[in-house]
């Protein structure tokens, strides 16, 4: 208990420090806001762009959201060109999912370029509090679309897109606490669209194997270990991937874990993708895969890497298909 207060404090006094008030977002945001302070809801009516006057340039683009700001509301055919970062319990949500949108930049390599670390640039970047979002679209995003590493987040009928194709976008599609969710959306990442880095249930998704995109990531160091991934209803579609993860669905790339996925209810078809890909010998990959139609290149390149106790349609037999709807 101590620890969490502790951690709340801390957080309270961080957003208190660094949060750009109501009244600074609509002067450096180009297009038309409304403010309704009684329910805590901040309506972007128009397109426009976000650009702050800070020290660190690269922040400018970036809002941290006041605790006051319960509700962010993005009207129809409207594109809002910003990231948002909370601290606090928070709602963005769209009037329309195709049309309200939140925009990045058409830069390749904007983090890179930059020589700054990527996922502190998150463009949806929860700090603290639950954070929600529904019913919109992000595209081309400055770095990670969504991160809430260890804070609980729920997302549903939203897209993730990345249009810009390459590798070194850092579009990374979710990362969220124990207990987050993701229902009815749609990743054409540029990165790791789902980390499963801690307990989640995924559900009614798809997920779009475009350039470097790596469906599911286990981890790239041991902080996923113990996690178990719940999916349901997953389709996974495309003919491209990650070339240095062996173009994979399910990637471990880096670290000492015991990951646990179980899925029921998938179609997964990519003709150059491999099931899975396990790099290190400390890593074990446990579940099931049931109700599934798997038609890909093949089971897997590293059959001596890791330990595979995956079983898929019953069986831990490693084939490239499998039919067991």
């Amino acid at each position: 208990m101590k620890i969490f207060l502790t951690i709340t404090v801390v957080v309270l006094l961080f957003s208190g420090l660094n949060a750009q008030t109501v009244t600074e977002l609509q002067k450096y945001y180009s297009g038309i806001t409304n403010w309704d302070a009684r329910s805590g809801t901040l309506t972007f009516e128009t397109s426009g762009k976000l650009v702050f006057d800070r020290q660190d340039t690269c922040f400018n683009y970036f809002w941290n959201v006041p605790p006051e700001v319960k509700n962010i509301v993005i009207k129809k055919n409207t594109k809002v060109t910003a990231g948002f970062h909370t601290y606090a319990d928070c709602t963005i949500e769209g009037k329309d999912r195709k049309t309200s949108i939140i925009y990045g930049t058409s830069e390749q390599s904007w983090a890179n370029d930059r020589k700054i670390v990527a996922w502190k640039y998150s463009h949806i970047l929860n700090h603290g509090g639950v954070l929600r979002m529904n019913n919109l679209s992000m595209i081309n995003p400055y770095s990670f679309f969504v991160r809430s590493f260890d804070q609980l987040a729920h997302i549903k009928n939203c897209d993730f897109i990345d249009y810009r194709g390459g590798h070194h976008n850092h579009s990374d599609g979710f990362a969220g606490g124990d207990g987050s969710t993701v229902d009815n959306c749609y990743f054409a990442t540029g990165d790791d669209a789902i980390k499963l880095y801690s307990d989640m249930t995924v559900t009614n998704t798809t997920i779009e194997m475009v350039t470097n995109c790596v469906p599911i990531q286990l981890g790239w160091g041991n902080y996923s270990d113990g996690a178990v991934g719940t999916f349901k209803n997953l389709t996974i579609i495309g003919d491209a991937g990650r070339n240095n993860s062996d173009m994979a669905v399910i990637s471990g790339r880096k670290g000492k874990y015991e990951v646990t996925v179980n899925i029921d209810g998938c179609n997964i078809k990519n003709p150059n993708a491999v099931l899975v890909s396990l790099w290190d010998e400390t890593m074990t990959l446990n579940g099931e895969i049931k109700n599934a139609n798997i038609d890909v290149r093949g089971y897997s390149d590293r059959r001596t890497a890791g330990t595979d106790n995956l079983v898929v349609c019953g069986s831990q037999d490693k084939k490239s298909k499998y039919n067991c709807k």
